[in-house]
């Protein structure tokens, strides 16, 4: 298939520029023909006209006979050389058209004047009149050359011209071919990496130096292998970690209903045991909700409602619903806010992501949560949630929102993977890094939006 399809390719380049070859050359040609008979019957009018001028003064002086015409006109090949003139017949006669001398005997004026128009003429001429000294017409010389001449000269010029055109097609034909090899190779080489192209395989990466479109395509697609294998590996990684979080609740069910249905629990052991499946059912349906509320995130189906609303008021609201857990605990939550009007957002998205970050800072501090909000520029906000909790171990930063990664006090650790896909739903980023001197730092850069 791939094999066929640069066939086509190249089959198709080459017969356009074939087509495109043979069109230059039929217009070259024909154009060619027209205009440069055209020019040459011109310049032969013009020439023609030139050499009258120069032997009418030549025959001004004397009396027309043809002695003395003879006399005078033995020199008329050395004029016409060193005047650069055409090389023609001429007739000379007075004005009761007596020829006084002629170069052809087997033509009259009047035969010449009918074959000298319209389209099928025979002669290009040209009449000059001789006159004297005091203004009287003397008589007339009228020189003509051959229209048969002039288009033997055309077609010497024109074989010419075909011999340099076909020496110049079939030089274009070779570099034509070079250049469609040269096309159709980086294509070949794509399309073969693309037939054996697996994700889970040892692919490397496809080099085409080509830096045009070609090359483009190519950096496009290893840039899309490299995000379906991160996919893939991400993937992967959620499974393992699915599947380890969705054990331990469905093993702590297991036990206890083993153990009642055996009789080996029985009393306020069963009583607890009973206690202890419903909490574990009850995690288990809270960790399913929360995977199913993030694949509606980062489908194309979930939508997002966005409205203008305050943003003060949708962090006082996460924070209220924190307080009482925050409290238990002993921690501080202050908020520090320079934004003002409101702000394009998903509201009940945008209190879930501040609650899930509260959340999270409430498991790790020590006494106080800061949440900041300012505007860094006209078109972009910054939210930061600070803890002095004891931070980040070394790279766990670069963890944190992966699914199912949870620390040694973490929960289910689908919170901050939610928070992630809600805050780029909004188009905007969400970073984590260890504050100063102590502690974890979210940063949230959302775009202003009015």
């Amino acid at each position: 298939m791939g094999t066929e399809l640069m066939t086509k390719i190249g089959s198709k380049l080459l017969l356009t520029y074939f087509l495109l070859i043979i069109s230059i050359f039929l217009i070259t040609s024909l154009s060619f023909h027209f205009i440069s008979q055209r020019y040459l019957i011109n310049g032969t009018e013009q020439q023609l006209q030139k050499e009258a001028n120069v032997i009418s003064q030549w025959l001004s002086k004397g009396n027309l006979s043809r002695s003395t015409i003879q006399a005078k006109l033995v020199n008329r090949k050395v004029l016409a050389i060193s005047e650069r003139l055409t090389s023609s017949k001429m007739i000379i006669w007075t004005g009761n058209q007596n020829i006084i001398y002629s170069d052809l005997t087997a033509i009259t004026l009047n035969q010449l004047e009918k074959q000298s128009k319209g389209p099928g003429r025979k002669f290009v001429t040209e009449t000059v009149e001789i006159t004297a000294k005091n203004g009287r017409t003397k008589g007339y010389v009228t020189l003509f050359a051959k229209i048969e001449d002039i288009k033997e000269i055309n077609k010497l010029m024109r074989n010419s011209q075909l011999i340099s055109l076909i020496i110049s097609a079939i030089i274009a034909i070779v570099l034509g071919i070079f250049f469609e090899k040269s096309l159709t190779k980086p294509i070949r080489l794509l399309t073969a990496h693309l037939r054996n192209y697996t994700v889970r395989g040892s692919n490397e990466e496809i080099s085409i130096r080509t830096k045009d479109e070609i090359g483009e395509l190519a950096d496009s697609f290893n840039a899309l292998s490299r995000k379906i294998k991160r996919y893939d590996e991400d993937q992967k990684v959620f499974f393992q970690n699915a599947s380890h979080e969705l054990k331990t609740p469905l093993m702590a069910i297991q036990g206890n209903a083993e153990g009642i249905l055996d009789g080996v629990v029985t009393g306020e052991d069963a009583k607890h045991s009973l206690n202890v499946i419903i909490a574990e059912s009850q995690r288990l349906k809270k960790i399913v909700e929360s995977v199913t509320y993030l694949a509606k995130l980062e489908s194309v189906e979930e939508s997002f409602r966005f409205a203008e609303e305050s943003l003060e008021r949708v962090i006082l609201d996460a924070v209220d619903s924190v307080a009482a857990i925050a409290e238990q605990k002993g921690i501080e939550i202050l908020v520090k806010n320079d934004v003002t009007g409101s702000v394009l957002m998903d509201r009940e998205k945008m209190k879930r992501a501040f609650i899930n970050l509260l959340g999270n800072a409430i498991r790790y501090a020590e006494s106080e949560i800061v949440v900041y909000s300012m505007m860094r520029s006209v078109e972009e906000i910054i939210i930061e949630i600070v803890d002095n909790g004891s931070g980040f171990a070394p790279g766990e930063e670069k963890k944190v929102f992966q699914r199912f990664y949870s620390g040694d006090t973490g929960g289910s650790g689908i919170g901050l993977a939610i928070t992630k896909a809600i805050i780029e739903g909004h188009n905007g980023t969400i970073t984590a890094s260890r504050a100063e001197p102590k502690g974890a730092l979210f940063r949230i850069s959302l775009p202003n939006k009015e």
